[in-house]
């Protein structure tokens, strides 16, 4: 089964919070036994050696190692000799929707990453941003933290990318990738719900957990994606477009799509235009 979408789903509609973040040197007390978090945590591994476990998993990290330590998840840590970690670290929460990602998808817990120089700085951009007062430094904060959650996944081969539900998942992806075939087709919430084999209520709340979005918002969302692609591709016009992707009305589907993609239709496609010669021929930048 391809998760493509579902994954690109979830990853859509993500949302992470920084709770706190520092770099520091252990202590040889350093240690926690069998306790189960409400947050989530990054380890990056600078030097130095120690002892976690997460789940059922025991870990020895390396420098260079990129460690997840997911909510809800039980968890231990201690230092094993006279020299304990350095490193870089972050309490974080990531939700889709309502949800809690990890009750999603099962990520693997280390990975070493391909670029640590780019990792050591969005660390060093992370903490210094949970240090600062400025009024922009949680934003700043928030948006290191996805890309360097970006990076973590980006690490990962495919098959250290789990579902958790993966009878719920398969029934998602179904309902995606009818989407996806039949965009130019006004769905109804009962199609999907019977393809997904749920009453209709259910599917709704599932979607929206699972996904982040209603599904007749989601809907939406690809349905001005794909006019981006035809206006792109085609020359059609923007009402024939609009028509062909079952918006009856015009108004309605300019609407939507500037509220996507931030510019009317029209508009957007002068974007995309080719830079125009002038009569001498020359371009005009």
């Amino acid at each position: 089964m391809d998760h493509r979408a579902l994954l690109t789903g979830y990853l859509s509609n993500l949302k992470v919070d920084l709770l706190m973040a520092d770099y520091n040197q252990c202590t040889t007390r350093w240690r926690d036994l069998d306790y189960t978090p409400d947050y989530s945590k990054f380890y990056y591994i600078i030097g130095g050696e120690g002892w976690l476990k997460i789940g059922d998993q025991e870990y020895y990290p390396k420098p260079g190692e990129l460690i997840l330590m997911p909510e809800g998840v039980k968890q231990s840590y201690s230092c094993i000799s006279g020299q304990p970690f350095l490193k870089y670290w972050c309490h974080f929460s990531a939700k889709v929707g309502e949800i809690n990602l990890f009750r999603i998808l099962e990520l693997s817990h280390v990975c070493i990453p391909q670029d640590p120089d780019m990792v050591e700085t969005l660390f060093k951009g992370i903490t210094g941003s949970a240090k600062s007062d400025a009024v922009y430094a949680p934003l700043l904060a928030k948006s290191r933290l996805l890309e360097l959650f970006s990076q973590y996944l980006m690490n990962l081969e495919p098959g250290e990318i789990t579902y958790k539900n993966l009878g719920s998942a398969r029934k998602l992806t179904a309902v995606l990738d009818y989407i996806t075939a039949n965009i130019e087709r006004n769905i109804t919430i009962h199609e999907l719900a019977e393809i997904a084999y749920m009453h209709p209520n259910y599917f709704m709340r599932l979607f929206k957990q699972q996904i982040g979005v209603p599904p007749m918002q989601y809907i939406t969302r690809q349905k001005i994606e794909k006019a981006k692609e035809l206006l792109t591709a085609t020359s059609g016009s923007v009402s024939e477009i609009a028509a062909r992707l079952g918006f009856g009305d015009l108004f309605y589907f300019s609407k939507q799509f500037k509220k996507h993609a931030g510019l009317a239709p029209t508009e957007f496609r002068k974007q995309l235009l080719p830079v125009h010669m002038n009569q001498e021929g020359i371009r005009n930048e």
